[in-house]
């Protein structure tokens, strides 16, 4: 808990508790906005009064209702201190009173209050033209020339000098321009969930050295004027700034309902158990069986389900296709190729279309705010993608292996003989130890979720990079091991080739980079987040000695590939839908 006392405006806001930070590893960052790097640094006062701004403010009748409120907030204080600032005062009976009166403090602070103050002096004086930045941030337009206007409104009397600013009166209220973060709060659409997952990642950060100090009381010090940054850690996470005035963002935001709705399927794919186990192979050559605690994995899972719903849904409008963001309006079809999201997941064609079906738009200071009560998010473009493994990173044991060694392959260098391509353009290559050895390769399987998978096995031949080479098929046997249910280690399993029933796995015979089909796994427990925790697949080349001339025995493997089941009866379905294909 983060505490910081104030003599005026005593405030305690509960620190980011980062649950994804703590348990994913991502980094709690600190604010880093300094507003005053905006700030004007005149000092100039007009006119000779030496009451301050609140005296000036207090004595003067037709603010009577603005004193009011600027009492009730404690901003009495902060305009009768020595820091120097400029207020527009809306006249009596030219704002809702009664509603302010009667809203939360925040509320009328951050909308009201802090909308109608700026720090530093903004005399208004011959042809001025000039951006303020207010003290809740936003930035207003104050301009004119004999006449003068704040954003529009204008500027009824001029020029109260005080003895720590200006004073300007208006004729209404400065209209507040909330932004996308400020927008989770709106009473107007039912999308708590949403804003309680955001407000938990809130920072409030005293600037002692901007702050005005007062006494001591009780041992601490309080402030006359306390300046505070405000920052949310889950913006750096997502890299999505929507609490920043100077920044242009699209987000889509699920109402409480859609919201239950998602949580309740995307944490099918995050179960997980306070302790489960896996196999790893140690320094001295040995397996061990390694037992993995989680503090509290239902917890665990609730923060990464959040998490995963919320992490696709904010655009920079000022990148890529995103750009066409800005003029989208409701009921129109977006006519773009694909959407990057700010995680860098990129969402293609009808995919990124249809997250706008139905969803209502409202314009924001910093961009526009989606809400739907139907986010129409496929799984395999957030929560449950497609993995692919690149043997040459995640092979971490091999047996009966003489030579093993990645291999590059590119454009250059690739036999042209041989068709298809290699991801990432290297594979894992394992020669037998001797002449009559059969290489085995162990391959660890990252970010598994509790899910049902259709498993891929991608080979290359062996005259992949050379034209003088020989090909043969290889003939393996796969297997695969991971935890049951309960989190107990289960035996390694060999899987059957879904065509024939058989235990064998034979690539072609043409000269080709094959994929194999190797049937439909369920993950029952899901390795996402938890470490370096992962179960394995085993490819082994395997067949009888009668046939030792007619395959090759050395393994040349490219990567695993784990498509959601869903995803592959999709594709099935919509010939050359794309998607975004992900490492790990």
């Amino acid at each position: 808990m983060i505490s910081f006392k104030n003599k005026h405006n005593r405030q305690s806001r509960q620190a980011c508790r980062t649950a994804i930070a703590a348990l994913l590893g991502l980094s709690a960052l600190t604010a880093c906005s300094d507003w005053d790097d905006h700030y004007d640094a005149n000092t100039a006062i007009t006119g000779s009064q030496q009451a301050s701004l609140w005296q000036n403010i207090k004595n003067n009748g037709e603010l009577s209702q603005f004193a009011e409120l600027l009492k009730k907030a404690g901003y009495d204080q902060r305009l009768d201190a020595s820091q120097t600032y400029t207020v527009w005062a809306p006249l009596n009976n030219t704002f809702g009173y009664d509603q302010l009166n009667a809203a939360s403090n925040d509320r009328l602070v951050k909308q009201f209050l802090q909308n109608h103050i700026a720090r530093n002096n903004y005399p208004a004086t011959g042809n001025f033209d000039k951006k303020i930045y207010m003290l809740n941030e936003k930035m207003m337009h104050f301009t004119g020339n004999n006449g003068y206007t704040i954003q529009g409104i204008p500027v009824g009397q001029v020029n109260v000098g005080s003895s720590n600013g200006t004073l300007h009166t208006v004729g209404s209220q400065i209209p507040f321009l909330a932004n996308i973060y400020e927008s989770l709060n709106n009473e107007q659409f039912a999308i708590d969930s949403v804003s309680n997952y955001y407000h938990a990642y809130d920072v409030s950060t005293l600037d002692e050295t901007q702050s005005v100090p007062g006494p001591i009381v009780d041992g601490e010090q309080t402030y006359l004027d306390s300046i505070r940054y405000e920052d949310n850690t889950l913006t750096r996470t997502f890299r999505a700034y929507i609490n920043r005035e100077d920044s242009n963002y699209t987000m889509i935001v699920p109402t409480n309902e859609s919201w239950g709705k998602l949580r309740e399927r995307i944490r099918k794919c995050y179960n997980y158990l306070p302790t489960f186990r896996y196999m790893r192979s140690t320094a001295a050559g040995t397996d061990t069986t390694i037992i993995v605690t989680l503090k509290d994995a239902s917890q665990f899972s609730d923060s990464i389900s959040s998490y995963m719903l919320m992490k696709n849904l904010t655009f920079n409008n000022n990148i890529y296709d995103n750009t066409k963001l800005n003029t989208l309006q409701e009921g129109q079809a977006l006519a773009c190729d694909s959407l990057v999201s700010t995680t860098n997941d990129r969402i293609f064609g009808d995919d990124c279309r249809n997250l706008f079906a139905n969803a209502k738009r409202v314009s924001k200071s910093n961009g526009a705010f989606w809400v739907t009560d139907d986010l129409n998010m496929l799984e395999w473009n957030a929560w449950n993608p497609e993995i692919t493994v690149e043997a040459e990173d995640f092979v971490y044991k091999t047996a009966n292996v003489g030579e093993s060694r990645s291999v590059r392959v590119t454009s250059s260098n690739q036999n042209p003989a041989v068709s298809g391509y290699i991801s990432e353009n290297t594979y894992f290559e394992a020669h037998p130890n001797t002449p009559n050895d059969h290489p085995d390769v162990f391959i660890h399987l990252p970010q598994v979720r509790s899910t049902e998978y259709n498993v891929y096995l991608v080979m290359a031949p062996g005259n992949i990079v050379s034209t003088q080479a020989e090909h043969k098929p290889n003939s393996m046997g796969i297997y695969m091991r991971t935890c049951d249910e309960t989190g107990k280690l289960k035996n390694e399993e060999t899987l059957r080739n879904p065509i024939d029933g058989t235990t064998a796995f034979i690539t072609s015979e043409e000269a080709r980079i094959d994929t194999l089909f190797l049937g439909t796994y369920t993950f029952p427990l899901a390795y996402y987040g938890t470490g370096e925790n992962y179960p394995y697949i085993r490819v082994r080349s395997r067949f009888s000695s009668a046939n030792s001339g007619k395959f090759d025995r050395t393994l040349r493997v490219d990567c695993v590939i784990l498509r959601p089941k869903a995803l592959d009866e999709y594709m099935q379905s919509h010939p050359g839908y794309k998607y975004h294909k992900h490492n790990y």
